[in-house]
């Protein structure tokens, strides 16, 4: 029998390179619950820190990963994440940790369309925001029922002017483009989607615009899946995306259990 409906409300906290990133798990998909955080890509590489508003349009414009936090306090970043450019988030070298990947289009499009489903008079409502906003922050009523741990929290995002605007009432999380798969190039950092959320909006809204430039990054655990189209099969990319992603997980999970029993046996053998 088929389950579509069960939620895992497991938090664990997975150790990454010394990175605490707690996750949920909702449906077939594996979230983190707060936005990311880090300085420096997957490799090491420092990323750079941008207060200046000059300095911020000169990176969108020629094309250097660059990140801030909002209003320039890092204390936002410990609440709300860290802001990145387009040129960031895209970045060939990895700005997730090991074992997680920037969440892409499909990834969220996934996500939408159980929340759709998930509960009895919530049917093709229009509430996804609701489910997934935090239950404080929000200005002017706008509070969620953060029913599965996403805890988004309205942190705003940063223009192209470098400026910032929404903090209390929006926040914007980019959305990875899962056509060109780290194209790089200004014209994708113009059309990449990102995924918005606002205090008087119930449903969370894709965005595709290139007035605002910086915006938080949400990660998933797991393999990216790919997609390798097949003539002679039924199933659609969606739902073929939506098998690996499944195949995937449960890869990572047992990739990350048998490195654990190696680390143990290892430090049995040294005492």
């Amino acid at each position: 029998m088929k389950i579509v409906a069960f939620i895992f409300f497991l938090l664990i906290s997975s150790i990454i390179k010394g990175q605490d990133m707690p996750v949920i798990e909702i449906d077939l998909q594996v979230w983190t619950t707060k936005n990311l955080n880090v300085k420096q890509f997957r490799n090491g590489d420092p990323i750079r820190y941008v207060t200046n508003n000059d300095e911020w349009i000169k990176c969108h414009a020629e094309g250097i990963p660059a990140y801030c936090y909002y209003n320039n306090d890092p204390r936002n970043g410990t609440t709300y994440g860290a802001i990145y450019n387009w040129f960031a988030m895209a970045d060939s070298r990895g700005l997730a940790p090991e074992g997680f990947r920037v969440a892409n289009d499909i990834d969220w499009a996934i996500l939408y369309n159980f929340l759709k489903r998930g509960i009895n008079n919530y049917q093709d409502q229009g509430i996804s925001a609701i489910k997934l906003k935090s239950a404080h922050f929000w200005s002017d009523g706008g509070n969620g029922e953060d029913q599965y741990g996403m805890s988004i929290l309205p942190g705003g995002y940063r223009m192209l002017n470098g400026s910032f605007d929404g903090i209390g009432n929006s926040v914007g999380i980019w959305s990875r483009d899962t056509i060109t798969y780290y194209g790089y190039s200004k014209s994708n950092a113009y059309s990449s989607y990102n995924i918005y959320f606002q205090a008087n909006m119930n449903d969370m809204l894709f965005k595709k615009e290139n007035t605002r430039t910086g915006f938080y990054v949400r990660c998933i655990y797991g393999i990216e899946p790919l997609i390798i189209s097949d003539s002679n099969s039924n199933l659609s990319e969606y739902e073929i995306y939506q098998k690996k992603l499944s195949e995937g997980v449960k890869q990572s999970k047992q990739d990350e259990s048998n490195s654990k029993a190696k680390k143990k046996e290892k430090k049995k053998e040294g005492d």
